[in-house]
């Protein structure tokens, strides 16, 4: 486990050493699935409060796709569980006993994607069409990444500070950026306060990404 400062918000980053988690084939075959259903394929793009521009597909927003109800899902889903337990102190929560995964989603991007910035604190305009949340029961306690896919050349994971929706990471001075090169296997948390995007992908291979909102059961 590593723990870093980045902004004055906590970042814990936790490599899995059990490749199996997140590659087993029934997990492989149901992420290729969703991210080829016309649903998400042909989810409209908006020009606000759409983080996802470029090449690539997200199932977020689709609640019958939830990536924790998929077959081959529940040994990560069980380990996962297991680390946000361990580091629910770190972020100022105590005494959860389990938790409940409020959204959970796959993320594919090919070359030329990006994610523009953006926090989990607001709901997305895509959000509040596609299910029943609203601005007051959105935020969730943390937010968690786990990298499945991080070929040579893949995005960064940026922090910025006092960040603003729907900007590009040239709109920021480098002084206000804090680059994470994450590798295969490894889970994010951090906060939903914190601001963050994707770097361009300039891979030819894909870059997935699993990611989680996650409220603590008591």
């Amino acid at each position: 486990m590593i723990i870093e400062d980045v902004f004055d918000y906590k970042v814990i980053r936790i490599q899995s050493t059990n490749e199996n988690l997140y590659r087993n084939e029934d997990l492989t075959k149901s992420v290729n699935h969703v991210l080829n259903m016309p649903t998400v394929k042909d989810r409209k793009r908006f020009d606000k409060g759409d983080s996802h521009k470029g090449s690539g597909f997200t199932s977020v927003g689709q609640p019958y796709l939830d990536l924790v109800y998929l077959p081959g899902s529940g040994d990560l889903t069980k380990w996962l569980t297991q680390q946000f337990l361990l580091i629910q102190k770190e972020f100022g929560f105590d005494g959860a006993i389990d938790v409940e995964y409020k959204r959970s989603w796959a993320n594919r991007l090919f070359t030329g994607g990006q994610g523009l910035c953006h926090n989990h604190v607001k709901i997305d305009k895509y959000m509040e069409q596609m299910t029943d949340y609203s601005p007051a029961n959105f935020k969730p306690d943390l937010v968690g990444i786990f990298y499945v896919d991080v070929p040579e050349g893949s995005s960064d994971l940026v922090f910025i500070r006092n960040g603003k929706d729907d900007t590009y990471i040239d709109d920021y001075d480098n002084i206000d950026k804090r680059h994470l090169k994450p590798v295969q296997g490894e889970l994010v948390i951090h906060s939903p306060e914190v601001w963050h995007a994707v770097s361009i992908h300039n891979s030819d291979l894909p870059r997935n990404v699993f990611v989680f909102d996650i409220d603590y059961c008591y």
